[in-house]
């Protein structure tokens, strides 16, 4: 085979590849272009990320098949590089390529590699991929022809890797950027701010439901639980939160201490869609408090009550702060007023209040609970409580 594939190949990866929006993408581009001048039908490609829940991603082509794309958790992740051989983790501990050939040899002991040859395949071959000269994982091609690959295709894959993974690195580091602004601004803001959303007094003004949730009595819990216990106990009530909002299309903006900061904005103009999706959030997230309660009691910690208040209103949404320290987050008077709204709860002996406002646009069973006044706030306000069993 003379060198115009290795330089096709090259070429491609430089431009057209150059050009692809994400890694399972490029890789079903490429495959296509690889079969051109091998008997690849398979690519594994795996790298580790930073990332707060997945220590690793993994894709895999297949000819003719869409891309997979798979998270490894930590805990996963740790107990594959100890106890489970395979070509990857051969590759971590130095190797400088891997090559298995389904001839009855020691690969029929390596998991990843025997499952291969139940599927027909005949030979793997692998190489180490690094992004700035640090390990970060492997690629791995295989074929099912009947002699493997030739000396020739090998030479191939060698040649063409370091393009292929000068490629990936820069997808991999969106990726990473992306989940990060994602976990620690939430879903919209983050995406809002990887999009360039990034100077300061961007924004819009927002038709949102306000969730404003707290733990109670958490200066007295501070005092009574060590440093391990007292985050425990927080990641535990924030966890159902999350799940509570995420469920049901809110978007979780800010913790500040033992509170939560979330908002339901107004789609196609609906606002009473947004504010039965945030009193559906509130009214899961009280069952699951429940359960929450019981089994902490059950393990011998202590539990924890959450006050949930919800409001509606308009909010300045964007970046805000100094030139060198932005927060993206909500501001306005309708923030301030579901705080001290959540601040009665605990005085009334309700988990869930709702104003006025947000209870007229649900339209759903409230109770009310009189008018009460508030800290900051002009006039007494008006709440009330979910009908029992709702």
């Amino acid at each position: 085979m003379s060198d115009a594939p290795k330089l096709t190949l090259l070429y491609w990866l430089l431009t057209e590849g150059r050009t692809a929006p994400d890694i399972p993408t490029l890789l079903e581009a490429f495959g296509e272009q690889l079969q051109r001048y091998t008997s690849a039908e398979r690519i594994w490609y795996g790298t580790r990320l930073l990332h707060p829940q997945t220590a690793a991603y993994i894709w895999i082509w297949t000819a003719n098949k869409p891309v997979i794309e798979r998270e490894l958790g930590y805990a996963r992740f740790a107990e594959l590089r100890s106890t489970i051989d395979s070509p990857a983790r051969r590759l971590e501990r130095g190797a400088p390529s891997v090559r298995f050939r389904n001839d009855g040899g020691e690969s029929a002991d390596i998991p990843d590699v025997a499952a291969l040859w139940e599927r027909g395949y005949t030979d793997l071959f692998g190489l180490s991929v690094r992004f700035r000269s640090a390990w970060v994982g492997g690629v791995t091609w295989s074929t099912r022809a009947p002699g493997g690959f030739s000396d020739t295709e090998i030479d191939l894959m060698e040649a063409i890797a370091p393009a292929l993974e000068a490629v990936i690195e820069p997808l991999c580091k969106d990726l990473v950027t992306s989940v990060l602004l994602k976990t620690y601004l939430g879903r919209d803001a983050g995406e809002r701010v990887f999009q360039g959303q990034v100077q300061r007094g961007d924004g819009e003004t927002l038709e949102t439901v306000v969730w404003f949730s707290d733990v109670r009595g958490f200066t007295q819990l501070s005092s009574e639980l060590d440093r391990d216990a007292l985050l425990d106990l927080l990641n535990d009530h924030f966890e159902l939160v999350v799940r509570a909002l995420g469920r049901h299309g809110g978007e979780v903006l800010k913790f500040m201490g033992d509170g939560l900061l979330g908002v339901f904005p107004v789609v196609d103009g609906d606002r009473a869609a947004a504010c039965r999706a945030a009193r559906a959030a509130a009214l899961s997230f009280r069952e699951e408090l429940a359960i929450l309660k019981r089994r902490r009691i059950d393990a011998g910690l202590r539990p924890a009550e959450v006050g949930v208040a919800l409001h509606f209103g308009d909010v300045a949404y964007g970046n805000i702060g100094a030139p060198d320290r932005l927060d993206f987050t909500v501001i306005g008077p309708a923030v301030n007023l579901s705080a001290r709204i959540e601040s009665l709860c605990g005085k009334l002996g309700h988990p869930i209040l709702a104003s006025q406002t947000f209870v007229a646009l649900e339209g759903g069973d409230w109770i009310p609970c009189g008018s009460h006044a508030l800290k900051g706030v002009a006039q007494p306000v008006a709440v009330s409580r979910p009908a029992r069993g709702a």
